[in-house]
Protein backbone atom coordinates (compact mmCIF):
# COMPACT_ATOMS: atom_id res chain seq x y z
CA UNK A 1 0.00 0.00 0.00
CA UNK A 2 0.94 3.92 -1.18
CA UNK A 3 1.82 5.81 2.13
CA UNK A 4 0.28 9.29 2.04
CA UNK A 5 3.20 10.85 1.43
CA UNK A 6 3.96 9.05 -2.12
CA UNK A 7 0.24 9.10 -2.93
CA UNK A 8 0.58 12.74 -2.69
CA UNK A 9 3.70 13.13 -4.99
CA UNK A 10 2.20 11.01 -7.44
CA UNK A 11 -0.48 13.17 -7.63
CA UNK A 12 1.21 16.15 -7.98
CA UNK A 13 3.94 14.47 -11.18
CA UNK A 14 0.34 13.37 -12.43
CA UNK A 15 -0.73 16.91 -12.78
CA UNK A 16 2.84 18.38 -13.85
CA UNK A 17 2.84 15.52 -16.29
CA UNK A 18 -0.61 16.88 -17.50
CA UNK A 19 0.70 20.62 -18.50
CA UNK A 20 0.39 21.67 -22.64
CA UNK A 21 3.91 21.60 -24.01
CA UNK A 22 4.28 25.15 -24.34
CA UNK A 23 2.72 27.96 -22.37
CA UNK A 24 -0.84 29.19 -23.28
CA UNK A 25 -1.11 31.96 -26.28
CA UNK A 26 -2.42 34.10 -23.48
CA UNK A 27 0.49 34.45 -20.84
CA UNK A 28 2.83 34.78 -24.40
CA UNK A 29 0.84 37.38 -25.92
CA UNK A 30 0.63 39.93 -22.86
CA UNK A 31 4.76 39.22 -22.80
CA UNK A 32 5.59 40.01 -26.22
CA UNK A 33 3.48 43.13 -25.62
CA UNK A 34 5.58 44.34 -22.79
CA UNK A 35 9.16 43.25 -24.76
CA UNK A 36 7.72 45.12 -27.80
CA UNK A 37 7.04 48.02 -26.71
CA UNK A 38 9.50 48.33 -24.59
CA UNK A 39 11.77 47.43 -27.83
CA UNK A 40 10.07 50.33 -29.91
CA UNK A 41 10.59 52.90 -26.64
CA UNK A 42 14.31 51.52 -27.20
CA UNK A 43 14.56 49.80 -23.78
CA UNK A 44 17.50 47.31 -23.53
CA UNK A 45 15.60 43.33 -22.93
CA UNK A 46 16.87 41.60 -19.96
CA UNK A 47 14.68 38.55 -20.35
CA UNK A 48 10.82 37.05 -20.40
CA UNK A 49 9.94 33.91 -17.73
CA UNK A 50 7.44 32.04 -18.43
CA UNK A 51 5.93 29.68 -15.68
CA UNK A 52 4.48 26.91 -15.39
CA UNK A 53 1.40 28.66 -13.66
CA UNK A 54 0.71 30.57 -16.66
CA UNK A 55 1.78 34.03 -15.27
CA UNK A 56 5.01 36.01 -16.73
CA UNK A 57 7.39 38.27 -16.26
CA UNK A 58 9.14 40.89 -18.78
CA UNK A 59 12.22 42.54 -17.52
CA UNK A 60 13.70 45.49 -19.20
CA UNK A 61 15.98 48.47 -18.55
CA UNK A 62 16.57 51.60 -19.95
CA UNK A 63 19.89 53.75 -20.27
CA UNK A 64 19.25 57.04 -17.68
CA UNK A 65 21.44 60.20 -17.46
CA UNK A 66 21.42 62.65 -14.56
CA UNK A 67 19.58 64.58 -16.70
CA UNK A 68 16.63 62.24 -18.32
CA UNK A 69 13.18 63.72 -17.26
CA UNK A 70 11.67 62.02 -14.56
CA UNK A 71 8.41 62.15 -15.44
CA UNK A 72 8.85 61.03 -19.05
CA UNK A 73 10.29 57.60 -18.11
CA UNK A 74 7.72 57.20 -15.61
CA UNK A 75 5.13 57.72 -18.32
CA UNK A 76 6.97 55.39 -20.71
CA UNK A 77 7.40 52.40 -18.40
CA UNK A 78 3.83 52.63 -17.38
CA UNK A 79 2.60 52.53 -21.21
CA UNK A 80 5.12 49.45 -21.52
CA UNK A 81 3.53 48.17 -18.37
CA UNK A 82 -0.08 48.94 -19.73
CA UNK A 83 0.63 47.09 -22.84
CA UNK A 84 0.54 43.46 -21.55
CA UNK A 85 -3.44 44.04 -20.95
CA UNK A 86 -3.83 46.17 -23.80
CA UNK A 87 -2.42 43.32 -25.94
CA UNK A 88 -4.93 40.94 -24.62
CA UNK A 89 -7.97 43.27 -25.52
CA UNK A 90 -6.68 43.31 -29.45
CA UNK A 91 -7.18 39.56 -29.37
CA UNK A 92 -10.56 39.01 -27.96
CA UNK A 93 -9.83 34.82 -27.87
CA UNK A 94 -7.42 35.50 -25.36
CA UNK A 95 -8.58 38.08 -22.72
CA UNK A 96 -6.98 37.69 -19.41
CA UNK A 97 -8.56 37.36 -15.74
CA UNK A 98 -8.84 40.82 -14.57
CA UNK A 99 -7.03 39.44 -11.12
CA UNK A 100 -3.89 37.86 -12.84
CA UNK A 101 -2.82 41.85 -13.71
CA UNK A 102 -2.82 42.71 -9.68
CA UNK A 103 0.94 43.18 -10.38
CA UNK A 104 1.04 45.63 -13.61
CA UNK A 105 -1.76 48.13 -12.50
CA UNK A 106 -0.31 48.56 -9.00
CA UNK A 107 3.04 49.68 -10.21
CA UNK A 108 1.13 51.88 -12.77
CA UNK A 109 -1.08 53.57 -10.20
CA UNK A 110 2.27 54.40 -8.58
CA UNK A 111 3.79 55.84 -11.69
CA UNK A 112 1.04 57.99 -12.13
CA UNK A 113 0.60 59.30 -8.59
CA UNK A 114 4.47 60.75 -8.65
CA UNK A 115 3.91 61.71 -12.23
CA UNK A 116 1.31 63.99 -11.12
CA UNK A 117 3.48 64.66 -8.08
CA UNK A 118 5.81 65.99 -10.64
CA UNK A 119 3.55 67.51 -13.31
CA UNK A 120 0.03 68.28 -11.64
CA UNK A 121 -0.41 70.16 -14.86
CA UNK A 122 -1.23 66.72 -16.63
CA UNK A 123 -4.17 66.34 -14.94
CA UNK A 124 -4.93 64.10 -11.74
CA UNK A 125 -3.81 60.45 -11.27
CA UNK A 126 -6.93 59.00 -13.10
CA UNK A 127 -6.52 61.58 -15.87
CA UNK A 128 -3.38 60.29 -16.14
CA UNK A 129 -3.86 56.90 -16.08
CA UNK A 130 -6.61 56.85 -18.59
CA UNK A 131 -4.01 59.05 -21.20
CA UNK A 132 -1.50 56.30 -20.76
CA UNK A 133 -4.05 53.86 -21.27
CA UNK A 134 -4.94 55.26 -24.54
CA UNK A 135 -1.28 55.47 -25.42
CA UNK A 136 -0.71 51.80 -24.62
CA UNK A 137 -3.55 50.68 -26.36
CA UNK A 138 -2.16 52.58 -29.60
CA UNK A 139 1.20 51.04 -28.90
CA UNK A 140 -0.65 47.67 -28.67
CA UNK A 141 -2.34 47.56 -32.14
CA UNK A 142 0.22 49.68 -34.07
CA UNK A 143 2.58 46.21 -33.41
CA UNK A 144 0.24 44.26 -33.38
CA UNK A 145 1.92 41.87 -36.07
CA UNK A 146 5.41 42.01 -34.14
CA UNK A 147 4.02 40.84 -31.04
CA UNK A 148 2.29 38.37 -32.33
CA UNK A 149 5.49 36.55 -34.53
CA UNK A 150 6.98 37.48 -31.32
CA UNK A 151 4.53 35.32 -29.33
CA UNK A 152 4.82 32.66 -31.49
CA UNK A 153 8.34 32.37 -30.82
CA UNK A 154 7.66 32.34 -27.07
CA UNK A 155 7.41 28.36 -27.28
CA UNK A 156 8.35 26.98 -24.26
CA UNK A 157 7.61 27.72 -20.43
CA UNK A 158 11.57 29.12 -18.56
CA UNK A 159 13.62 31.79 -18.65
CA UNK A 160 14.26 33.24 -21.86
CA UNK A 161 17.83 35.67 -21.73
CA UNK A 162 18.10 39.03 -22.47
CA UNK A 163 20.12 37.87 -25.66
CA UNK A 164 17.17 35.52 -26.68
CA UNK A 165 14.86 37.82 -26.77
CA UNK A 166 16.81 40.37 -28.65
CA UNK A 167 17.32 37.97 -31.18
CA UNK A 168 13.82 36.78 -31.06
CA UNK A 169 12.80 41.02 -31.88
CA UNK A 170 15.94 41.57 -34.47
CA UNK A 171 14.58 38.05 -36.23
CA UNK A 172 10.54 38.81 -36.09
CA UNK A 173 11.10 42.70 -37.15
CA UNK A 174 13.13 41.23 -39.94
CA UNK A 175 10.64 38.71 -41.24
CA UNK A 176 7.74 41.06 -40.91
CA UNK A 177 10.27 43.58 -43.44
CA UNK A 178 10.76 41.10 -46.10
Amino acid sequence: MMNTYDWWIAKLRAIRHSKPPEPPMRVRLHEAGHAVVGYRFGYTQQGIMLREDDTGETSQQHATGMDDDMSVRLQTETIISMAGFAVTLEYPEYRTDALRIGGDVQSELVHAAIIHRIDPAMGSTGEIMDSLWVRARLAAGNNRPLIRAVADRLDRYGFYTGEEIQRILDESVKELDQ
